[in-house]
């Protein structure tokens, strides 16, 4: 009987694969400590992987959770062969999740039949085995099959030509950014935002009492109602008119209501985003939309091609206003993915990052370069620099976090320096925090081992949504409109708790980046300067702090003070692939402990400030999908 529970508690795990309570992704952040960890070095990932490699860096490789996930996924494998009822398996499921109050009963009813013929389709894979599916979720450690993760250029890279900034009294364009708009049509004003489930504030949830009754304008703990999204759009058009130029729209409309959603809610959620942006912005500025993790059912599921076409088919007529070249409408309807140009010298490509998402558990049959989505951006990249264009990148998930698979992270990052001077800058949503990251490129070409340079930008708009603990943000970045540089980023938000309390919200400027964090432009190595400028600067961190959150109630309540935290975003900033997020903090600490000589005490004091930052990314960063 034990073994059975442990089965189908892993069943749970893997069933309910998204953010909410059982979150897989927080296994990234148990940091494993061992007398090892004192001899950590750098390595290359590409070249290195072994068991000491992955302890040093954070992963289980023979704790329990890496184990038992190995035997549970193989038990589940041998229920399947033994043709046991997909039916039996999932009743099994849902009344114990409903047993352990792993969600409430409604919720686990709706949400695990979502998932249960994605898991059963995966795991009966024949090349799956439970090692292999145990590391793509996080429990493990996890190498890919049958790739080096070495990308093959068509043609070598030219030398390097450093970007100049922009003159300020160049011609300027305007690119607004908005994502994770994750609009709850049902919200309704009074009901409780505490409810238990992944979503409140609607009807069912009943009456809410004092501060978490939802306000007339929203509320922390729920979705952004429909009456704040259109406040957000009119104080657009009314502020800046025509001026917008371009709107990188990067995904996730529906909102959090994941165990209730249908083919048709989800259609339905992304064409009342789309006839919003076509409202406003539609006669006005060109729009480049991206593909979110929720815009599918379940959430984060992608079958690869041709398994996603009726959500890819979805969109494309309902872009067809902006997406009207045959080839990319081809494109879009296969991996959804495609590129148009801006103007001429300029283009965007648009990504779909599910295609690195670790909750799309499709990708355990291929997630070395699935939909050939990393080969067509080579292709795109090489065309561009062939003709001296220059290319925005758009998408959802940002590369280096847990939710990117961090093999296909790497890859990206190889394309990104190899295309650096092409490259203008990436534009993602996803986290809803504020948030940027620079990439890393050797010196030296030759010389991987020769100091490293900064030499492209992440840029991570925070969401439209409030959830959780966000106040409603855009962002407007302002361009060389000759060259696409960038010059500056302005993000505008409008404080919940006054907009509820004054009875209308007020939108305005939160903060220019280049005043915040003293830097002359957004270049890449301005964005490197504005990181070393933080990591000297106590305040200037805690401003980066309060912006993450967009100056929501709660960096008030939890200011960046400890080391943990300020660890914790200074390796977030200088890490384009997860791995190097654990080889940052490494050098970090060693730095912060560089004066220590007596290596007993100095190992003491590693231990130490490595469990605090665990408990910490636990316990006090907050996470959002």
């Amino acid at each position: 009987m034990q073994i059975k529970i442990q089965i189908l508690l892993l069943f749970v795990v893997f069933l309910i694969n998204f953010c909410f309570t059982i979150n897989h992704n927080q296994q990234h952040y148990d940091i494993v400590i061992d007398n090892k960890i004192n001899n950590y070095e750098n390595k290359n990932i590409n070249n290195q992987f072994n068991d000491e490699y992955f302890e040093n860096l954070g992963y289980d490789t023979n704790g329990t959770k890496c184990d038992i996930c190995k035997f549970g996924i193989n038990e589940v494998q041998k229920m399947i062969v033994s043709k046991q009822g997909i039916d039996d398996i999932s009743k099994y499921a849902i009344d114990l999740c409903t047993y352990l109050h792993i969600e409430k009963a409604e919720v686990c009813n709706g949400l695990i039949p979502l998932f249960t013929n994605m898991t059963f389709n995966v795991l009966s894979y024949p090349t799956v085995s439970g090692e292999y599916v145990c590391g793509f979720v996080g429990f493990c450690p996890y190498v890919p099959r049958n790739s080096s993760n070495i990308i093959n250029f068509p043609k070598p890279k030219p030398p390097h030509v450093a970007p100049i900034a922009p003159s300020s009294k160049s011609p300027t364009m305007k690119i607004l950014h908005i994502s994770d708009i994750h609009v709850d049509p049902v919200y309704q004003v009074g009901m409780n935002a505490d409810c238990g489930e992944p979503l409140c504030c609607r009807a069912p949830n009943g009456p809410g009492v004092g501060g978490n009754a939802a306000g007339e304008w929203g509320h922390y703990l729920c979705d952004i109602n429909m009456k704040m999204v259109e406040s957000m759009f009119e104080f657009i058009d009314e502020e800046f008119g025509d001026e917008i130029d371009l709107v990188f729209w990067t995904g996730d409309n529906p909102p959090h209501d994941i165990w209730e959603q249908t083919y048709d809610s989800q259609i339905n959620a992304s064409q009342l985003v789309t006839n919003l942006v076509k409202k406003y912005f539609g006669q006005t500025a060109k729009i480049f939309p991206a593909i979110g993790n929720h815009e599918s059912l379940p959430v984060n599921s992608f079958p690869l091609p041709p398994g996603s076409s009726w959500i890819f088919n979805a969109l494309s007529y309902d872009w067809s206003d902006w997406i009207n070249v045959d080839e990319q409408i081809s494109n879009l309807q296969y991996g959804g993915y495609y590129t148009l140009p801006v103007q001429s010298g300029l283009r965007v490509i648009s990504m779909n990052m599910n295609w690195c998402n670790n909750g799309n558990l499709y990708l355990a049959e291929n997630s070395t370069d699935p939909a050939n989505m990393l080969q067509w951006i080579v292709e795109t990249l090489q065309a561009s620099e062939d003709i001296g264009e220059k290319v925005y990148l758009v998408g959802h998930i940002p590369p280096g976090i847990p939710d990117c698979i961090d093999s296909w992270s790497e890859q990206l990052l190889q394309i990104v320096n190899r295309y650096e001077d092409t490259i203008l800058a990436s534009f993602y949503g996803h986290t809803h925090r504020d948030e940027f990251s620079v990439y890393y490129t050797p010196s030296d070409e030759n010389d991987p081992s020769s100091p490293m340079r900064p030499s492209n930008v992440i840029y991570t708009t925070p969401s439209v949504t409030t959830y959780q603990n966000q106040n409603p943000s855009f962002r407007i970045f302002t361009v060389d409109a000759n060259t696409g540089y960038l010059m500056e980023s302005s993000t505008y938000h409008t404080d919940l708790n006054q907009a509820n309390l004054n009875g209308k919200p007020t939108w305005l400027l939160e903060y220019n980046a280049t005043k915040t964090y003293n830097i002359p432009d957004l270049t890449p190595i301005s964005m490197d300067l504005a990181i070393q400028n933080m990591n000297s600067s106590s305040s200037m961190l805690e401003d980066y702090h309060v912006h993450y959150y967009s100056a929501s109630p709660y960096p008030e309540s939890k200011p960046c003070t400890s080391i943990s935290c300020k660890l914790d975003y200074i390796c977030k900033m200088k890490s384009a692939a997860y791995l190097k997020y654990y080889e940052c903090i490494h050098h970090q600490v060693n730095n912060y402990l560089s004066n220590e000589n007596d290596l007993s005490i100095k190992s003491h004091k590693k231990l130490n400030i490595l469990l605090d930052l665990n408990n910490y990314l636990n316990k006090e960063v907050l996470k959002s999908c």
